[in-house]
């Protein structure tokens, strides 16, 4: 406790500090802010009579983003949500760090300050998130901000807490970030979603505030020609947590071991219409429990017209097996032999539809996601929308969520 109360009052100061430099630098600046956000209703049904969870589900969420500027150099934004349920996947008002194994009512998923003292240089400190990922779907290349998924099919990226050095004076770039003193795991899954068997209960275990928590992470690139790549490393822990059997409190704990992560990706056009990326990741672990390996992504984007196709492929190769068994070594070993794809259609009008899927070789399951929207007035939407789940092997995480297929509508207004 007198760890993290240091942590507050070290964070309070610092912003503050931030604060007073910024408006010393450009006090004759006229303050200014924006602020919009979209707020949705959806249902979902699940026809299959075999569904571990209800059979209709609610789900109510309402986004708020602001951004201004209080002075020429200091600028800030913040993004909050507020969630709500009918299927207790939401339960506390608040929660710091992902703390509870449920998502809470209320998140700051950003709140930042930033400091421009001149145009190649920024400093933001707070709340961000940090994407370093050339790719939509997997991302193996954001190795620093955690996900609420408590519906792996619905999630959303959250922010960490701490301090990020953005330089750039021309074609080349460096991001420098660290957050200090706490890491903030990724939310698991919930319910019929739950990745473990429900047999035992579960609890989420959070690691320490303190100094050796500490995470950085680097990035270096730029762009040569039509070329734009980077390079980037990470120290820190995986955010994707692994789950491991205490015998001692008869219970499923979700870890976050340490690790050690490097790569690359790039993105090339060929011409106007195709675009190519590549990425491949290393992760590395000290930890006994959690093996090494490398993810290796490649993909195209293929635009004509009102038509969008985007069209990836991930591999996984271990290059070290864990020297301790686990119940489950969780989400970051799912896809690995993944084909994966994207076909969307928008004629700038009021009709958009798209189709996400997959397919994974090894795990021999295959995922589907349809969805046609439809725009009814100004910002408001009507969108249905569908998941299939297929899996032709026993003992996977996708064969125990076969019978979880749904069908939803949703009405969504954007302002």
């Amino acid at each position: 406790m007198i760890v993290a109360g240091t942590a507050v009052r070290t964070w309070t100061i610092a912003i503050a500090f931030a604060f007073l430099v910024g408006v010393a630098a450009g006090a004759h600046a006229e303050p200014s802010m924006s602020l919009n956000g979209r707020a949705g209703w959806e249902t979902l049904g699940y026809p299959d009579a075999a569904t571990r969870g209800g059979r209709w589900e609610n789900f109510f969420a309402l986004e708020l983003r602001t951004r201004g500027q209080l002075t020429s150099t200091l600028g800030f934004a913040g993004e909050a949500r507020v969630v709500a349920d009918d299927t207790e996947y939401t339960a506390g008002v608040w929660s710091l760090r992902n703390s509870g194994v449920r998502r809470p009512y209320l998140s700051l998923t950003t709140a930042t300050l930033d400091w421009r003292p001149t145009p190649e240089l920024r400093v933001s400190v707070g709340k961000q998130i940090v994407e370093w990922d050339v790719f939509d779907g997997v991302q193996p290349a954001n190795l620093l901000s955690s996900r609420d998924q408590s519906d792996p099919f619905r999630a959303v990226a959250q922010g960490v807490n701490g301090f990020t050095i953005h330089y750039q004076p021309g074609a080349y770039y460096l991001d420098f970030t660290v957050v200090p003193l706490a890491f903030t795991p990724a939310r698991s899954p919930q319910d019929r979603w739950i990745i473990i068997p429900d047999a035992v209960p579960y609890h989420q275990h959070l690691d320490p505030v303190q100094v050796d928590e500490t995470q950085a992470g680097l990035r270096l690139g730029g762009r040569l020609g039509d070329l734009d790549a980077s390079m980037f490393g990470y120290v820190g822990r995986d955010p994707l947590p692994l789950f491991v059997l205490n015998f001692e409190r008869l219970t499923v704990e979700s870890r976050s071991p340490r690790m050690h992560a490097g790569g690359m990706n790039a993105s090339y056009p060929l011409h106007e219409r195709l675009l190519l990326r590549f990425e491949t990741v290393y992760f590395g672990s000290p930890d006994p429990t959690r093996g090494d390996f490398l993810d290796t992504l490649g993909g195209a984007e293929w635009a004509f017209g009102d038509w969008r196709v985007v069209v990836g492929y991930l591999r996984q190769d271990r290059t070290g097996r864990p020297d301790v068994s686990v119940l489950s070594q969780g989400e970051r070993v799912f896809f690995q032999s993944f084909v994966s794809g994207e076909v969307r259609w928008d004629a700038g009008d009021r009709f958009e539809a798209h189709v996400r899927g997959g397919y994974d070789t090894r795990g021999e399951f295959v995922l589907l996601e349809p969805e046609v929207s439809y725009r009814l007035w100004r910002g408001l939407r009507a969108a249905v929308s569908g998941l299939l789940v297929a899996s032709g092997r026993d003992n996977t995480y996708f064969q125990r969520i076969r019978h979880e297929d749904r069908l939803g509508m949703r009405m969504e207004y954007q302002f």
